[in-house]
């Protein structure tokens, strides 16, 4: 086969235009060969080439991906398996990045902690179990976590219950088992969200109460009598979590 022209396309590749084909190549695999020094190269030497060419296309792509920002080993596996490397290369790419400190586990699992604390409304459980889905043990993860400080926790948990309670128009009940659970799946620890919680002395919000009762009247009151429509607006407001409300009492103020 032989060698017509090479074109510098972008970066570190080149087009090298051949009288069969045309081919891109890096220029570590161009200047490792000496192939500028070459017109004519025999077939099992170009097929050697080529392979060592896309064991580095493998290593690149990973390269790239990385300067975006940091990927776990997981996640560069399946970006190249996308990318329809073969496990060959695509372990020889790996191998490479962890022998040049690119896929540092400690590393990662810290920045990652750092971002989700400063940049996301989440707890530990939460940063916990994402990094096992990126492919770190139970123990790289545990070692970095336990550095933070658990007073940060307690605060995010403080800062989120307080925002909602600024807005809250439910009942005390309801708000607390809503914002628990809120908070739960949000990866905080139900220990610290109770202990927060009994620090605060959260009331039904009386307006909104007021309102309730009201429009439950107006809905029942012409269907049915005075008793029943007392009873239903009862069971209603105990699913809705009030409990022990005097209903006359509320109905005396609209009249």
């Amino acid at each position: 086969m032989k060698i017509l022209k090479y074109k510098k396309i972008k970066g570190n590749e080149y087009k090298i235009i051949t009288d069969k084909e045309e081919y891109k190549l890096y220029d570590d695999i161009i200047i490792k060969h000496e192939l500028l020094l070459k017109k004519e190269i025999n077939k099992k030497e170009w097929e050697k080439i080529l392979k060592e060419n896309n064991l580095l296309s493998a290593y690149y792509v990973c390269l790239k991906a990385i300067n975006t920002k940091l990927r776990t080993e997981k996640e560069l596996r399946t970006l190249l398996n996308k990318k329809e490397y073969n496990n060959n290369e695509i372990d020889y790419a790996l191998k490479r990045l962890n022998k040049e400190g690119y896929l540092n586990h400690q590393t990662y699992i810290d920045a990652y902690i750092h971002d989700m604390l400063h940049l996301n409304q989440v707890g530990e459980k939460k940063i916990y179990q994402d990094l096992l889905h990126l492919g770190f043990n139970s123990k790289e993860i545990l070692d970095q976590l336990n550095k933070v400080d658990k007073k940060l926790y307690q605060e995010k948990i403080a800062k989120y219950i307080n925002k909602k309670l600024k807005a809250n128009k439910k009942s005390a009940n309801e708000f607390i088992k809503k914002t628990t659970l809120e908070l739960i799946n949000k990866g905080f620890l139900k220990e610290d969200i109770t202990n927060y919680l009994s620090t605060l002395d959260i009331k039904d919000n009386e307006l909104e109460l007021e309102k309730l009762i009201l429009k439950l009247y107006k809905k029942y009151i012409n269907k049915y009598d005075l008793y029943t429509t007392k009873t239903k607006i009862k069971q209603n407001l105990y699913l809705k979590g009030y409990k022990d409300i005097d209903i006359d009492e509320y109905l005396k103020r609209a009249s």
